[in-house]
């Protein structure tokens, strides 16, 4: 079989730097080369792409410029960025281009996946109750009814723009995260309130959320991180599940907000076999269904991350759905699975190109 290029696509061409060169490291054992590339660094006149090619020889990555490969696996992260927004367009036009295949299309913003997943009578009841803020009025009434909630930028992941709100007689208080440090504002009247809202809705759209009790025994917030991957004959693999472990005190267990991974063995204990029993189904109707109708409403996958609430209550909720997941949260308690890691784009890359010598159909 002929080599084929996979070409490994980023915001920065150093992000994820680790894991991209492992992957490359491999690729030569599935009869691949591997680039790597920025979507504005692609030539509008004559298609070709100034990146990185991985040496294996040398074992690293030098200047190159070669024409746009066949197979694409996409880690572009999107936010407010100028370098996020000059990308986004680019990549939509190169996912209509024939000659390329990407191994996952990715998913839209979180009010389209919300609003996908709302409408699947097995999977609307474990979404929290959510509207995609216009004014600042749907925030006040909102506290009227619940005295707190919380904002969730629809494009954005690692817990990045969540605000947290309070309202007591006194006061509203915002609170928010800038890496692990925990911010607070304090507004004394509705009006400048209202006005700090409004400025906030200008610059991106936010869903609005109730804030769930999502804390454990001593306090501290925690969700369920669930990975899954397209496996080498293309069928859904989870791979693991882990517990994000926040500090006391605030409302995200995001790593890159001060969250810390434990293994969902360690967290699981705590729970009894009755509450082990009913979680495990539940997670179990989620896995079942979610991924399949993700894929038949927005394109082919190749990964998901899924973040799961347990309340006190034992209710289960559906937080995200990522399909750009980080594995921080796997690889340091779980390092033996960094060889699937990096091994797995590849052999789903390799299932891609058979079935398209085959002449075979994919989800677009």
């Amino acid at each position: 079989m002929e080599q084929i290029t996979l070409g490994i696509m980023s915001v920065h061409l150093s992000h994820e730097n680790g894991y991209v060169t492992e992957i490359a490291k491999r690729c030569a054992s599935y009869g691949m080369n591997c680039v790597r590339f920025v979507p504005t660094s692609i030539d509008p006149i004559d298609l070709t792409i100034i990146g990185e090619t991985f040496e294996q020889s040398t074992q690293t990555w030098i200047n190159d410029t070669f024409s746009i490969p066949p197979f694409i696996y996409d880690r572009c992260f999107y936010n407010q960025s100028h370098a996020s927004k000059r990308c986004k367009p680019i990549v939509e036009w190169l996912k209509k281009n024939p000659t390329t295949t990407f191994l996952g299309y990715g998913l839209p913003d979180k009010w389209k996946v919300y609003s996908c997943i709302q409408k699947n009578n097995h999977l609307n009841s474990y979404l929290p109750d959510t509207e995609l803020v216009q004014t600042a009025v749907q925030i006040l009434r909102r506290l009227k009814n619940d005295s707190s909630c919380i904002l969730k930028p629809i494009i954005g992941s690692r817990g990045l723009g969540i605000v947290a709100i309070h309202q007591t007689p006194q006061e509203i208080m915002i609170t928010y995260h800038n890496g692990p440090d925990k911010k607070t504002r304090r507004f004394h009247s509705i009006e400048t309130f209202t006005e700090w809202c409004e400025r906030l809705l200008l610059q991106q759209g936010y869903l609005l959320q109730p804030l769930l009790p999502l804390v454990d025994r001593e306090g501290y917030p925690f969700d369920i991180r669930i990975l899954l991957q397209k496996d080498a004959d293309g069928h859904w693999s989870h791979i693991e599940k882990g517990v994000r472990k926040g500090y006391r005190g605030s409302f995200l267990s995001n790593l890159t907000t001060g969250g810390e991974p434990i293994t969902y063995e360690q967290w699981s204990e705590q729970l009894t076999p009755r509450q082990r029993f009913l979680l495990e189904d539940e997670l179990s109707t989620i896995l079942s269904h979610l991924p399949s109708l993700l894929e038949d409403s927005f394109g082919r996958l190749f990964e998901l991350g899924i973040d799961i609430g347990y309340a006190k209550n034992g209710s289960i909720w559906i937080l995200d759905v990522n399909s750009k997941p980080g594995r921080k949260t796997f690889i340091e308690t779980k390092p033996q699975l960094k060889q699937t890691f990096y091994e797995s784009p590849l052999a789903y890359c390799k299932y891609l190109q058979i079935n398209n010598q085959k002449g075979a159909t994919f989800i677009d």
